[in-house]
């Protein structure tokens, strides 16, 4: 019996042993994550059929939402800035529901300097377009109806650049030449 008791005792103490010192293949994750990096930019850079976007879209949205829910956000310290970046565009170009689950863990990510602040801008801007609410930094462009873009309404329009500049963000009258906006306050 205290045969038994000290076997089991051992398989115990070295299964904790052996568990808690689990190796994490981060250059597979960055390996995958590469991958779905190209995905996501290929249809939106005119090298493959955007028909395919929302196909691509979802497919990257399951592996994505497998490794935060695993890892949580990605940071560059984990999977390298490019990496870090996949994981912020495959939600960036999530439903609206998708990107209020994953927000609050980007968040704390650039708190933590794992994640880039402008990328959190751009989801919060996002966020707030998809609800019907004014931006914050002026990230987001719409239609003009024209075959243009103008900007979605802006919160506190006149104190933008100063948002922007804070989070390393360009002035807004730079960013609109981008979009071929000739953006006057």
């Amino acid at each position: 019996m205290i045969r038994i008791f000290f076997l089991f005792l051992l398989v115990f103490i070295f299964g904790q042993r052996i568990s808690a010192q689990t190796i994490i293949d981060t250059s597979a994750i960055k390996k995958e994550l590469s991958v779905i990096y190209e995905r996501d930019q290929k249809t939106r850079t005119g090298a493959d059929s955007a028909a395919y976007v929302s196909y691509i879209d979802s497919c990257n949205q399951i592996q994505v939402k497998a490794l935060i829910d695993k890892y949580g956000w990605l940071g560059k310290s984990f999977v390298g800035t490019r990496g870090n970046q996949a994981v912020f565009l495959v939600i960036q170009h999530a439903d609206i529901a998708m990107q209020e689950k994953y927000f609050p863990l980007l968040q704390q990510s650039v708190e933590q300097k794992e994640s880039s602040a402008i990328d959190m801008a751009m989801m919060q801007d996002r966020i707030l377009m998809r609800r019907g609410k004014n931006q914050i930094y002026g990230s987001q462009v719409v239609s003009d109806g024209n075959g243009g873009w103008k900007f979605y309404p802006i919160e506190d329009e006149k104190n933008v650049n100063i948002r922007r500049a804070k989070i390393g963000l360009q002035p807004i009258e730079e960013y609109a030449k981008f979009f071929g906006i000739d953006y006057k306050q």
